[in-house]
């Protein structure tokens, strides 16, 4: 009974986690568009800059590009927790510890 109870709680935390990089991930796109016309002056990742300069500074591209990579990444979660659990876990500990880094430096 107990192994049963360990195991539903470890689908519990992934699907905590795998929430919260979707989350922090929307957070991020609200201040990205609610700063905008702050972004190409702002943005550090030398990528979203060059998204940012193809689209004459507006932020559609960048996010659109970002949120089809949050998307694919969690998709990824997904068949990876089927698949290949230990990756998946290592996988979703590193980006949630990413995404809530992101998610203090967003609130400095």
């Amino acid at each position: 009974m107990i192994k049963l109870i360990a195991k539903q709680d470890h689908k519990i935390y992934f699907g905590v986690m795998w929430l919260a990089i979707g989350f922090i991930s929307a957070i991020d796109l609200y201040w990205a568009v609610k700063n905008q016309d702050l972004m190409l002056e702002m943005e550090e990742n030398p990528i979203g800059r060059w998204l940012l300069l193809k689209d004459d500074g507006d932020v559609a591209l960048f996010m659109g590009v970002k949120m089809a990579g949050t998307t694919l990444a969690l998709g990824l979660l997904i068949c990876l927790y089927h698949y290949k659990k230990l990756y998946a876990w290592l996988s979703i500990i590193s980006l949630t510890v990413a995404q809530f880094l992101l998610l203090h430096y967003l609130g400095q």
